[in-house]
């Protein structure tokens, strides 16, 4: 899997883009990479642009791990406001599953996508604020 982070300013602070299958130690290895710049803070809008990447090459317990490894990072990471972006309505499903394994146990706020312009017009409107998360 291949990734790249840009720091844009539009409609999102941060751009991560992804193509090929999606791996759970590159996804992390990505989320690395954006937690050690220096330009990461608490409130960022977030686009993640999965549409090259082929998510249902994960299997469940794949996505459970990637869950773990968020929930993990959960204080490292804050209140993010993120928009996940996927091409196809089975690899809709699979973020709709890892968002299931996250609920309750992160604090960003992230919403899944298949249309790049309705995941930038939920970026702009306004956040709900930082979730609170059980200890």
């Amino acid at each position: 899997m291949e990734y790249r982070i840009d720091w844009n300013g539009g409609a999102e602070d941060v751009l991560l883009t992804t193509s090929g299958d999606a791996d759970v130690d590159a996804l992390d290895a990505m989320v690395e990479e954006l937690l050690v710049d220096p330009r990461f803070r608490e409130g960022l809008k977030i686009l993640l642009d999965h549409r090259k990447c082929r998510w249902i090459a994960l299997e469940t317990k794949d996505v459970c791990r990637r869950a773990e490894l968020q929930q993990s990072k959960r204080d490292r990471i804050g209140y993010q406001q993120i928009a996940f972006v996927v091409d196809a309505p089975e690899e809709y499903g699979m973020a709709r599953m890892l968002g299931a394994f996250l609920d309750g146990q992160v604090r960003f706020v992230a919403h899944a996508f298949t249309s790049i312009d309705e995941a930038r017009a939920w970026l702009t409107a306004t956040p709900t604020g930082p979730v609170n998360v059980a200890p």
